[in-house]
């Protein structure tokens, strides 16, 4: 899958990925944080362990982790499909190359 097409100014949001210590699914989800880098070299990826920062706030609709969030949009709560985070974030970013 390739990205949509992008001019010089292109923002790209960043994927920040919420995981917890004691939470089932979180090694899965550094996993697909580690696939999403390989996959989309140029693609911002944060994980945001709350259990090395517990003073860390929640933005809205984080409410458990695993939690996906790109930009400012909660896009899962629990590990979506390789496939489907690709989608969304290629998503992503032809919004923000139409604004």
């Amino acid at each position: 899958m390739t990205r949509p097409s992008q001019g010089p100014a292109r923002r790209i949001p960043v994927l920040r990925i919420y995981v917890a210590p004691g939470c089932a699914g979180c090694r899965a989800a550094v996993d697909l944080a580690a696939a999403v880098r390989r996959a989309r070299p140029d693609q911002p990826v944060e994980v945001v362990d709350l259990g090395r920062d517990p003073g860390t706030t929640l933005p809205p609709g984080v409410v458990g982790t695993p939690a996906y969030r790109i930009g400012d949009e909660v896009v899962s709560l629990g590990n979506p499909e390789p496939a489907e985070l690709l989608s969304r974030l290629d998503n992503a970013c032809a919004r923000d190359d139409d604004d």
